[in-house]
């Protein structure tokens, strides 16, 4: 699955660079850094069942839920092997241990399993052993842990993640929104965006949970930073996102509330994955409120409309499909105010806009004896009339406009156009009534001649000889000083022969 906002802004000389690098900064740490950890994990939960250390200290943390801080160490210290119970059900006690806080920073300060106790010296070498091989891993050493945090994990937690699902996921919303924002902030405020949303999800998961000893890791604090600035600057634009399913790809116009509902949706399936990660929603709760206070920040400041920031050095040919989508999207809903409103503004971009025009010339027809209607059927015609692929459509708009309007106002030198383009197209009917027409209300027109000659070769080519010699010698009776009466005389001679 791809999905892409399509901005007039982004091109190759103006690639969102920062949005990529971070993606790609991401991408390296867990495809790379991160890559031997699972084989670690897998290390240390073998040697934690296996030695003899998980029984212990679930033994010791089952005396501790029953009796609080008071640990029987006769209890605790008796030798239960790992195989005493399902594996499952003792590793099931690991993780609650693990969330436990308080009774994981009383057991690595020696108060639950004390000096005193017989197995201690025992217990202290596997447990070294265990934090040992866990402190190896890129996330122990990288990870945010309030308990006993670093600048290192503070900065590093930002790139780490926790699976590729997990990876997945924050990538394609830092993707979605980077594109945007980068362009419209430039790449320094973004990067600072970035990097502020993150300490600022370290900050209020490590208030909070301050004495967690487990790592907080993920883009997500940072990410949910952009999308809280998004959702301030863009809410209700609407934004045209480029979507690739494998088996379909279309573009559609999404307000930025949509992409905000997503994300949203996002670290709702990513909560599912594992109830572990539930603790990490206050750190996005923490960047979430950051990106909006920035971004209101920079409203303010800035006070620019984010609409006029998108369109920023849009290329007006991609502003008009821009605008064309959003006026055929209205004209779908029956909003034609708002529609022709649009499709003015595309004309005004490019007056000779196909879908445009006819798609105003229809609105128009509404009121057939308005002068909008006649003119704007007249700018369709000549349009219509210059493209010799178009000649089916040229003859239906031309039909209905004559059904349609009470009294057609089309200027003489269109009707000419027109006629000899319906005759070179193998319209012949229709360019012989506009051609009667013509010759009826206007015999004096100085493009008679050419008309004439025109229709007659249309049906010297159809084979009808007969009337190609009637209106050949109606052009040298009636025009017998016009140039184009030597050649009907020429054309009367072949036709004789």
């Amino acid at each position: 699955m791809l999905i892409t906002p399509l901005s007039g802004r982004m091109s190759l000389r103006n690639l969102p660079v920062a949005t990529l690098a971070i993606i790609l900064i991401n991408c390296v740490v867990f495809f790379f850094f991160q890559s031997s950890d699972p084989k670690i994990y897998q290390d240390a939960k073998d040697y934690y069942l296996d030695s003899g250390l998980a029984a212990l200290e679930v033994a010791a943390y089952e005396q501790y839920r029953e009796f609080g801080s008071v640990v029987d160490p006769d209890a605790v210290g008796q030798d239960v092997p790992s195989t005493a119970r399902l594996r499952d059900e003792i590793f099931s006690l690991m993780v609650a241990i693990q969330d436990d806080d308080e009774f994981m920073t009383r057991l690595q300060d020696d108060r639950i399993i004390t000096p005193e106790m017989n197995i201690y010296a025992s217990w202290r070498e596997k447990r070294s052993s265990l934090e040992g091989l866990l402190g190896s891993t890129t996330v122990m050493r990288y990870g945010f842990r309030p308990a006993d945090w670093s600048v290192k994990g503070v900065f590093g937690h930002i790139f780490l993640h926790g699976g590729f699902m997990h990876l997945l996921g924050n990538m394609v919303f830092l993707w979605l929104v980077g594109c945007i924002l980068e362009l419209a902030w430039g790449r320094m405020l973004f990067l600072c965006l970035y990097i502020a949303g993150g300490l600022f999800a370290a900050a209020l998961f490590g208030t909070v949970y301050h004495a967690s000893k487990i790592p907080l890791i993920g883009a997500s604090g940072a990410i949910a930073a952009l999308m809280g600035a998004y959702a301030v600057l863009y809410g209700n634009r609407r934004i045209k996102v480029f979507y690739w399913l494998g088996f379909s790809f279309n573009y559609t116009l999404v307000p930025g509330l949509v992409i905000l509902a997503l994300w949203i949706g996002n670290e709702a399936f990513q909560l599912l994955l594992g109830p572990e990660s539930r603790i990490a929603y206050l750190a996005h709760i923490g960047g979430l409120g950051s990106g909006v206070l920035m971004g209101l920040v920079r409203r303010k400041i800035r006070g620019e409309d984010p609409e006029e920031v998108l369109e920023q050095g849009k290329d007006p040919g991609e502003k008009a499909v821009s605008l064309l989508d959003e006026a055929l999207q209205r004209v779908e809903k029956l909003d034609t105010q708002r529609a022709r409103v649009l499709l003015q503004q595309v004309l005004q971009i490019d007056p000779n806009n196909r879908t445009a025009l006819t798609q105003m010339y229809h609105l128009d027809k509404i009121d057939p004896g308005s002068h909008e209607f006649h003119d704007r059927a007249r700018r369709l015609l000549v349009h219509l009339a210059d493209d010799r692929q178009a000649h089916r459509e040229t003859l239906a708009v031309y039909q209905d406009y004559i059904q349609k309007a009470h009294g057609p106002r089309l200027p003489s030198s269109l009707l000419f156009s027109v006629s000899s383009y319906f005759a070179a197209t193998g319209h012949l009917g229709e360019a012989e009534r506009i051609m009667g027409y013509l010759l009826t209300r206007k015999p004096d027109l100085a493009k008679m001649p050419e008309g004439l000659l025109h229709i007659a070769r249309a049906c010297m080519k159809g084979g009808s000889k007969g009337k190609a010699k009637s209106y050949l010698q109606v052009i040298c009776m009636r025009y017998p000083l016009s140039r184009e009466c030597l050649v009907a005389r020429r054309l009367l001679d072949d036709l004789d022969d």
